[in-house]
């Protein structure tokens, strides 16, 4: 009721301050602590965060989506990495379908099936997240709905924002996936 209400607004205010007064430091802060976030299911909450953020509801954007959408592509590529590197024919299976579904936004099948049980991917994939919110907070890329954090998210942003969120995801993906490749290489 009302109380979760304020607590909500409260959130809102101090996330969106620490982001928008920290600037690119609250870009790669947010991205990098993401993926934690979904490990501890909390982030099934940032929709009511959000919702304030959207211009319907008079606010400049949503950011929050943005961030997670980069975060999910790199846990995803990480992933992937895995599965071009193992061997493991079980492993391979969970990496390469948990990887293809964090790149289209469902990440909890790659951070908890290969990730986490690896640790390294999992650090690379926050690491490259948090390139991606830096990268997400200097092109001020913004939404105007909520969506599928990933690919797919495109459809879910400012529409002159598109192009800069894909590269944006691309660059993100390249940097996790090259990382995690190399590291699995040694």
């Amino acid at each position: 009721g009302p109380v979760t209400r304020v607590a909500a607004e409260y959130l809102t205010w101090g996330i969106n301050w620490t982001y928008t007064t920290l600037g690119v430091f609250g870009g790669l802060l947010f991205g990098f602590i993401y993926s934690p976030i979904v490990v501890t299911g909390l982030h099934q909450s940032f929709p009511a965060i959000e919702i304030p953020l959207l211009p319907v509801n008079g606010g400049v954007g949503d950011f929050i989506f943005p961030v997670a959408s980069m975060a999910n592509v790199a846990q995803g590529a990480a992933a992937l990495a895995v599965f071009f590197k193992t061997r493991d024919a079980k492993l391979k299976g969970l990496a390469g379908a948990g990887g293809a579904s964090a790149v289209f936004g469902i990440t909890e099948p790659a951070i908890f099936g290969v990730n986490l049980r690896l640790r390294w991917p999992f650090f690379i994939g926050m690491g490259a997240a948090g390139i991606g919110g830096i990268l997400v907070s200097l092109l001020d890329l913004r939404t105007h709905s909520l969506g599928a954090a990933g690919m797919v998210g495109f459809v879910s942003m400012r529409t002159t924002d598109i192009p800069k969120y894909l590269a944006v995801e691309v660059f993100t993906i390249i940097i996790a996936f090259a990382a995690a490749y190399a590291y699995a290489s040694t």
